[in-house]
């Protein structure tokens, strides 16, 4: 935990006092974004599909099945969404953080960079950080787009449903605070995320190996997540209450 705390305080004091690298950092940020938009897509693009098709039987038995515009404006906009992307695109992003950090750790290129002068903590940590920092909330918004379509999807040409009440449920329940909202969870997701992977990546030791790369990716994924559903909670409570 104490080298956790020196490893944040050093690298939020790199990030917010020094420019990152745009060679580095426009590679971290092209991989974090574009490069976890398949996946996000597949996946968000069932979960909107599933979503309305689950809650279509409980509303259907009290004559509501209407309503499955406003459920998934609230339930997927406000939560299911934006945590998807952070969770699954930050697991994602956060192993390759790791991994690529391990990987320049045990093949001494972190030590090399430390004779030449150049701290590594700025080099190489920073524009990871902010990389997944923006990436995240870009990510968060583009699965809101994707979940509400393939749930108007769903609601409309599986279930039947009149499209025009499932898109008036949804602009009247989710508003551009809701939208807002999801990018700025992202944020705070897509930083601790970052500082997070960076952690466990920079942290091992040469001695540690190839296990120690499948060591510190596993954390960073493991952490990551729970750090994002923690975090999630936390502020759905401070937003909405």
């Amino acid at each position: 935990m104490r080298g956790f705390s020196a490893f944040v305080f050093r690298a939020v004091r790199a990030q917010y006092t020094s420019i990152p690298p745009r060679e580095v950092f426009v590679p971290q940020f092209v991989d974090a974004g574009y490069g976890s938009l398949m996946l996000l897509t597949i996946l968000t693009f069932f979960a909107g599909l599933n979503l309305a098709v689950q809650s279509f039987g409980p509303f259907s038995r009290i004559g509501a099945q209407d309503m499955l515009g406003m459920f998934a404006g609230i339930g997927g906009v406000r939560e299911l969404f934006p945590v998807m992307a952070a969770v699954v695109g930050g697991a994602r992003i956060g192993a390759n953080v790791a991994a690529s950090l391990a990987n320049m750790k045990i093949s001494e290129q972190i030590e090399a960079l430390e004779v030449m002068g150049v701290d590594p903590i700025r080099y190489l940590v920073v524009p990871r950080i902010w990389a997944v920092t923006l990436a995240l909330p870009l990510l968060c918004g583009y699965c809101n787009v994707i979940g509400l379509a393939s749930a108007y999807g769903g609601a409309v040409y599986q279930l039947g449903n009149d499209p025009g009440t499932f898109v008036h449920q949804v602009m009247e329940q989710v508003s551009a605070f809701d939208l807002a909202a999801g990018m700025i969870k992202g944020a705070f997701m897509g930083w601790g995320v970052g500082l997070i992977s960076c952690f466990h990546g920079y942290s091992i030791q040469k001695r540690d190996g190839a296990e120690g790369v499948g060591i510190a990716t596993n954390l960073a994924i493991v952490n990551g997540a729970v750090f994002c559903i923690v975090t999630n909670l936390l502020m759905s409570w401070i937003m909405y209450g």
